[in-house]
């Protein structure tokens, strides 16, 4: 659920298609259908019962995940000029006037709406908000939880793989100097 260009919109978008399929698989189970499973299928026809059990199981993980990731907390919701400002008003409406003035000189910025299409929404929203600085930082607060984590733990993980036993064993005076090359 993290990477380099994670935001909070692509990650609702994979739970949103996971829990999709987990709802199709339970259907396709019911039906005696397996080939979801590549493993499973061809084991699912000497197993009787094979199917409740796995109906049951997708149902509950289904369950738990909606406890999770609550369809009523969509972090995409009303959110819509965020994931793309020249082509979207959803969520315009529950702006502060300010902000959607801003809003809609952005949308009117024919340099920004180049920018868009050719970065990456996070990196739009960076640039946007040095001229529309309002209606940029708030994009960015609902866009950044997730990469700026991701870097902090990436930072840390680089950090701690420099204080591996083997690289502590490294020993300098072994390498000599010499006026044409280095040599072990």
């Amino acid at each position: 659920m993290q990477g380099r260009m994670a935001d909070t919109f692509r990650l609702a978008d994979k739970i949103a298609g996971f829990k999709a399929n987990l709802g199709t698989w339970a259907h396709r189970v019911n039906r005696g259908v397996f080939d979801m499973f590549s493993n499973l299928s061809c084991f699912s026809e000497e197993a009787e019962g094979l199917g409740e059990l796995i109906h049951s199981h997708l149902v509950s993980l289904s369950d738990a995940f909606e406890r999770y990731f609550p369809s009523a907390k969509d972090p995409r919701n009303g959110k819509g000029w965020m994931r793309d400002p020249f082509q979207n008003d959803d969520g315009r409406d529950q702006l502060p006037s300010q902000q959607d003035d801003q809003l809609i000189e952005l949308m009117n910025d024919g340099g920004l709406k180049t920018l868009f299409n050719s970065t990456s929404l996070t990196s739009f929203w960076i640039k946007a908000s040095g001229e529309y600085m309002e209606i940029g930082t708030l994009a960015l607060k609902t866009l950044l939880p997730f990469p700026t984590s991701y870097l902090c733990e990436a930072g840390f993980s680089a950090m701690t793989a420099t204080k591996t036993r083997l690289r502590s064993k490294l020993d300098v005076s072994a390498f000599h100097c010499q006026p044409s090359r280095m040599t072990l």
